[in-house]
């Protein structure tokens, strides 16, 4: 009986002992994302003046209010794909780098607009004022545990969506 105590002891002891080591990873997680001064993160706004408003394209990292540390994570991978990988576009206007709070009024369009269903990161071609096409990269939740994996494809996709036109 007292061996069944003991164990079942332990167990709750192990459980809680899990339950605070992963707080305090994702607190840890969460503050150096806030710590990373190199990587400006805007929010539902745009970084550059379109050169010609005719053809440009926007990388959407679309999100909620209630972030957690992955949340904020993929927001911050996206920036700084997108800013290290392509300066020139993104100063040139011809790429702009949008992150969005879907929970705000003016932009709860999106979720019907791209079917969206989590926080991801859409791809969108404007030609004329119009959205020609779009890409949805789903891939993001699978790499966010790898950085290095997670910038490369997103950088690839972008160049990608890019050359089709």
């Amino acid at each position: 009986m007292k061996c069944k105590v003991f164990i079942l002891i332990a167990f709750f002891i192990f459980i809680i002992s899990f339950a605070v080591m992963v707080d305090a990873q994702e607190k840890a997680e969460s503050d150096t994302i806030k710590a990373d001064k190199s990587v400006p993160v805007t929010d539902s706004a745009a970084i550059g003046e379109p050169a010609d408003t005719s053809d440009i394209f926007i990388a959407y990292y679309f999100h909620g209010t209630r972030r957690c540390a992955t949340c904020k994570k993929l927001e911050a991978y996206t920036a700084e794909a997108v800013q290290d990988g392509f300066p020139e576009l993104l100063k040139s206007g011809n790429l702009e780098w949008r992150a969005v709070n879907i929970d705000e009024d003016e932009f709860k369009h999106y979720i019907d607009d791209y079917k969206l269903y989590t926080k991801t990161v859409i791809l969108s071609h404007i030609v004329d004022g119009k959205e020609t096409e779009w890409k949805n990269l789903e891939k993001i939740w699978n790499l966010v545990g790898n950085k290095d994996k997670y910038i490369k494809y997103l950088q690839t996709e972008i160049e990608t969506f890019m050359e089709k036109d």
